[in-house]
């Protein structure tokens, strides 16, 4: 398959990497001091997991890098048949163009954002006729451009189309996935997946921002307000018409919980790290949209309320703003 990661941080980075180091042809859409590391450094993946400075997992000497979406299609030979989306939502409109010039009439774009808003967005580049709504999970981060760490398992991306219906590019990204060691899988409903990732990450991410502490706090002396705050996203979800619970896990709570306890202690959400370092967030599209979610379906979010009322001064400083 062809394919273009948008994106080169820490889950650009992973995906691609891992993707490329298989043979597929993959290219990279990036700009400025990412676009230079990645032309005259290449791209490094590291697994952090057995000490400070990693072991190399995947290796791209001379990755396929553009800032120019047209040039990316005539170098890979056609449009992609899949395009990663892997930036900020932030970032998101600002890239209508580019998804548009990049994809052909079967390509499928996949979001990887953390929240609940980044495939409307995606959908209203494209149409959500392209769109494949899709759920990572991995524990990485930017060393430097060009270099990404990883802690933990080799990760995941659950992904699907958006009218939930089986189709021959879904099962192919899952294969290329797959092969590249990613853990991936279509879901029985990928919106009740996006929603199960935001029980676990942006409750992850506003509570630890909030006190200032890693998953290995929120489990055990915050134990009690990590688990009430995944009760309320787990009760809007279900507001809105997604049962959290799976064959596996009756109960959408306890099953976070057990995920929780399964992290590496030291582990923190890449919008809590942006938080930390006094930069603006995806605060309000993880935390922010879940609370007006609550009050649109008139479920009360009160833990969340609180965390994204603690935080929303420092993001508005961090953006500029009093």
């Amino acid at each position: 398959m062809r394919i273009v990661v948008i994106g080169a941080g820490g889950i650009g980075g992973w995906l691609g990497a891992r993707l490329a180091s298989t043979g597929q042809p993959v290219g990279f859409l990036v700009h400025g001091g990412t676009l230079e590391a990645l032309r005259s450094e290449g791209l490094t993946l590291l697994d952090g997991s057995g000490g400070e400075l990693g072991t190399v997992t995947a290796r791209i000497d001379e990755p396929l890098v553009s800032h120019d979406p047209g040039t990316l299609v005539d170098a890979l030979g056609g449009h992609p048949d899949l395009v990663f989306v892997t930036t900020k939502v932030d970032a998101l409109p600002g890239l209508a163009p580019a998804l548009r010039r990049l994809i052909g009439p079967g390509t499928g774009v996949v979001s990887t954002q953390n929240g609940i808003s980044a495939p409307g967005l995606l959908a209203g580049a494209v149409g959500t006729e392209h769109v494949l709504p899709g759920v990572a999970r991995v524990y990485s981060a930017v060393v430097s451009p060009g270099n990404v760490r990883t802690i933990g398992s080799a990760g995941s991306l659950a992904l699907g189309e958006w009218d939930g219906r089986a189709s021959a590019l879904a099962a192919g990204a899952v294969g290329v996935l797959e092969a590249a060691g990613i853990r991936a899988w279509v879901p029985d409903s990928i919106w009740a997946e996006l929603w199960r990732k935001v029980s676990f990450v942006a409750v992850q991410g506003a509570l630890g921002a909030a006190a200032n502490v890693p998953i290995g706090v929120l489990r055990s002396e915050l134990r009690d307000v990590f688990t009430a705050a995944v009760g309320e996203v787990v009760e809007v979800a279900a507001a809105m018409g997604h049962d959290l619970a799976t064959d596996d896990a009756s109960d959408p709570v306890a099953a976070v919980l057990a995920l929780a306890d399964a992290q590496p202690a030291g582990a923190t959400t890449s919008m809590q790290r942006d938080i930390a370092a006094g930069l603006p967030s995806e605060l309000d599209a993880q935390v922010g949209s879940v609370c007006r979610a609550g009050d649109d379906t008139g479920v009360a979010t009160p833990v969340l309320d609180l965390a994204h009322a603690v935080l929303a001064p420092r993001e508005a400083r961090a953006r500029g703003r009093r």
